[in-house]
Order: C-alpha cells, then structure tokens, then sequence
C-alpha cells in the first residue's frame, strides 16, 4: 500500500508540474504579446523555470521507482 502511494504522489506531482508550465507558457505568450522588448527575458526565466521542475520531477520519480518492488524492475 505504501509503494502505491509514491507512485501516486509522483503522478500527482507529474500532473501539476505539467499544469504549472502549460499555466506559465500562456501568460508568457500573452506578455511578449504585450510586450515584445521583453522576449529575452521572458525566455531565460521559462527556461530557468522548467529546468529547475524537471530537476525536482526527476527526483520524484528516482524516489517512486526505487520504491518499487524488485519483481517490478
């Protein structure tokens, strides 16, 4: 029961990761739309942002498989 709960918690978290960067691709579309001097620094600082998700998302799931039985892996 407790392996089970891992993975869902990876998944959940897989889902909210993915929530939060398709929430942060609108709004910076909008704002380079409003703001094209913006573009540079726009880009950096979603590029910043999925990098450092992808980081953590990949821990969860280090940690959701490495608490997987052995007969699983």
């Amino acid at each position: 029961m407790g392996q089970t709960n891992v993975i869902r918690e990876a998944v959940n978290h897989f889902f909210w990761t993915l929530v939060l960067q398709g929430l942060v691709f609108v709004a910076l579309a909008i704002l380079i739309i409003m703001y094209p001097a913006l573009l540079f620094a726009l880009v950096s600082a979603t590029f910043l942002v999925i990098g450092l998700s992808l980081l953590v998302l990949a821990g969860k799931i280090r940690t959701a498989y490495q608490s997987l039985p052995k007969i699983l892996q």
